[in-house]
Protein backbone atom coordinates (compact mmCIF):
# COMPACT_ATOMS: atom_id res chain seq x y z
CA UNK A 1 0.00 0.00 0.00
CA UNK A 2 0.96 3.62 -1.10
CA UNK A 3 0.41 6.91 0.72
CA UNK A 4 1.57 10.25 -0.67
CA UNK A 5 2.20 12.74 2.23
CA UNK A 6 2.22 16.35 1.05
CA UNK A 7 2.69 19.73 2.97
CA UNK A 8 0.95 22.73 1.24
CA UNK A 9 1.58 25.98 1.36
CA UNK A 10 -0.73 29.14 -0.55
CA UNK A 11 -1.80 25.78 -2.99
CA UNK A 12 1.66 25.19 -3.92
CA UNK A 13 3.10 21.54 -3.00
CA UNK A 14 6.08 22.67 -0.46
CA UNK A 15 7.27 18.76 0.57
CA UNK A 16 6.17 15.30 -0.26
CA UNK A 17 6.99 11.61 0.11
CA UNK A 18 5.17 8.23 -0.94
CA UNK A 19 5.03 6.22 1.89
CA UNK A 20 5.12 2.74 1.28
CA UNK A 21 3.65 -0.20 3.95
CA UNK A 22 1.64 -3.68 4.28
CA UNK A 23 -1.33 -1.89 5.23
CA UNK A 24 -1.40 2.04 7.01
CA UNK A 25 -4.76 1.22 8.32
CA UNK A 26 -4.01 -1.22 10.71
CA UNK A 27 -1.40 0.92 12.21
CA UNK A 28 -2.15 4.38 11.26
CA UNK A 29 -0.89 6.31 14.41
CA UNK A 30 2.33 4.53 14.28
CA UNK A 31 3.06 5.06 10.11
CA UNK A 32 1.85 8.38 10.29
CA UNK A 33 4.47 9.14 12.87
CA UNK A 34 7.40 7.80 10.74
CA UNK A 35 5.92 9.17 7.19
CA UNK A 36 6.09 12.41 8.83
CA UNK A 37 9.79 11.97 10.33
CA UNK A 38 10.59 11.39 7.02
CA UNK A 39 9.18 14.11 5.56
CA UNK A 40 10.69 15.95 8.83
CA UNK A 41 7.41 17.56 9.90
CA UNK A 42 6.23 17.59 13.48
CA UNK A 43 3.22 14.92 13.90
CA UNK A 44 -0.49 16.00 13.72
CA UNK A 45 -2.75 14.87 16.05
CA UNK A 46 -5.27 11.76 14.45
CA UNK A 47 -8.26 11.64 15.94
CA UNK A 48 -10.35 9.20 15.48
CA UNK A 49 -12.33 11.75 12.64
CA UNK A 50 -9.37 11.50 10.53
CA UNK A 51 -8.96 8.02 10.54
CA UNK A 52 -12.53 7.17 9.45
CA UNK A 53 -12.13 9.97 6.64
CA UNK A 54 -9.10 8.18 5.41
CA UNK A 55 -10.73 4.91 5.51
CA UNK A 56 -13.57 5.54 3.55
CA UNK A 57 -12.47 8.63 1.32
CA UNK A 58 -8.96 7.44 0.66
CA UNK A 59 -7.50 10.93 1.43
CA UNK A 60 -6.94 13.14 4.72
CA UNK A 61 -5.90 17.04 6.00
CA UNK A 62 -4.78 17.57 8.70
CA UNK A 63 -4.86 21.70 9.20
CA UNK A 64 -2.79 24.15 11.58
CA UNK A 65 -5.42 23.34 14.38
CA UNK A 66 -4.13 19.74 14.20
CA UNK A 67 -0.69 20.05 15.21
CA UNK A 68 0.69 20.83 18.70
CA UNK A 69 3.86 22.41 16.91
CA UNK A 70 4.13 25.01 15.08
CA UNK A 71 3.94 24.27 11.09
CA UNK A 72 5.42 26.47 8.19
CA UNK A 73 2.62 25.41 5.89
CA UNK A 74 -1.01 25.40 5.61
CA UNK A 75 -1.95 21.87 5.78
CA UNK A 76 -1.04 18.38 5.21
CA UNK A 77 -2.46 15.66 3.17
CA UNK A 78 -2.31 11.84 2.74
CA UNK A 79 -3.64 10.39 -0.22
CA UNK A 80 -3.80 6.28 -1.19
CA UNK A 81 -2.22 6.03 -4.22
CA UNK A 82 -3.89 3.49 -6.41
CA UNK A 83 -1.68 0.27 -7.28
CA UNK A 84 -0.98 0.19 -10.96
CA UNK A 85 -2.62 -2.76 -12.72
CA UNK A 86 -1.28 -3.90 -16.47
CA UNK A 87 -4.61 -3.62 -18.70
CA UNK A 88 -4.67 -6.95 -20.76
CA UNK A 89 -5.21 -7.07 -24.41
CA UNK A 90 -8.45 -8.86 -25.93
CA UNK A 91 -7.99 -10.95 -29.06
CA UNK A 92 -11.43 -10.55 -30.49
CA UNK A 93 -10.47 -13.67 -33.60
Amino acid sequence: MKVWGKTVKKEKITRDIIFETENFHSNFDGNLAELCHMIDIPTPIATRTHKGYFEQFNIVKFKKDDFVESIDFDYFELEFVPENRKKTAKNYY
